[in-house]
């Protein structure tokens, strides 16, 4: 049966009114997406930057100087920026003026303290050889001084001379026994004394190594190294061993940002084509010093 449609009727929806409502409710959404699309990128391109911060930073890790406490000049280098050393291993080799005179140092004092100790036993000695003499003069002169006093006829100037010989008996004897005694109070102190000035003097030799610089640690040398035939003073690096087990990053952190990063923060390193997280576990407030006295 046939059905009349009228166009007119408003119950009756129009096929061509339809289609174009539908297809400007559709334009109009990708219109939106487009403008709204356009304006985020901008937004995250230029409000990224101030929120997730980036920037260069330097891989390092923890120095370990090997220097030694005297001037010394390099004569032999064993290993080479870059290189992978192990814990005991050879690094240089040196030599060195002042521990030489540190050494010839010691040697003189050893030496004055031995002549020393050679004219102390020397008294000792004697004072011991001669104590019993002046003990069995020291009797004499008592056993003279005891008759004196039995003798009436004897005058004051027999007197005085016996007398005076048994003061000087008495007074030698003393001397001498209270030389060989500080003699031998001297002689152990000096012993002792040697004993100290020899313990130095093989820390000193044992330190020193005869020249020979190890490594003391495990680690890659840094490319603060010296060359061979270079002096350095006291204290100077001669080389520069990198920890393998504790690396860090130095990040430098920009300036135009709207956030602060603080410690314990997680981020993101780019290593590469790797990306591998990480914490921040120390801010430093003069980073881009630090970072530039770090070696590669």
């Amino acid at each position: 049966m046939d059905v009349t449609i009228n166009r007119l009727d408003p119950n009756v929806p129009d096929p061509v009114e339809s289609r174009r409502r539908a297809a400007g409710r559709l334009v109009r959404i990708a219109y939106a997406t487009a403008v709204f699309g356009v304006v985020g990128f901008f937004v995250v391109y230029f409000g990224a930057p101030f929120v997730l911060l980036r920037g260069p930073g330097t891989v390092s890790a923890s120095r370990h100087f090997v220097s030694l406490p005297y001037t010394v000049q390099v004569t032999k280098m064993n290993v080479e920026a870059g290189a992978t050393i192990k814990a005991g291993e050879e690094i240089a080799e040196v030599i060195s003026p002042d521990q030489d005179r540190i050494v010839a140092t010691y040697m003189q004092a050893l030496a004055d303290i031995t002549g020393r100790t050679a004219e102390l036993r020397i008294k000792a000695r004697v004072a011991q050889e001669s104590l019993e003499t002046a003990r069995s003069y020291l009797r004499v002169t008592e056993e003279a001084a005891q008759r004196l006093d039995t003798m009436s006829a004897a005058t004051v100037t027999f007197r005085m001379e016996v007398l005076r010989e048994r003061a000087q008996a008495r007074k030698a004897v003393v001397s001498q026994e209270a030389e060989v005694a500080e003699s031998n109070i001297q002689l152990a102190s000096l012993d002792e004394f040697i004993k100290q000035i020899r313990g130095r003097l093989d820390e000193v030799e044992q330190h020193f190594s005869k020249g020979r610089v190890f490594a003391p640690i495990t680690g890659i040398i840094s490319t603060g190294l010296a060359d061979v035939g270079q002096s350095l003073p006291a204290g100077t690096p001669i080389a520069e061993i990198l920890d393998p087990t504790d690396i860090f990053v130095d990040w430098y952190i920009p300036n135009e940002r709207l956030i602060d990063p603080t410690v314990g923060h997680e981020v993101y390193v780019l290593f590469g084509n790797r990306r591998i997280r990480g914490k921040i576990t120390e801010i430093l407030p003069v980073s881009g010093v630090y970072a530039g006295t770090q070696q590669q």
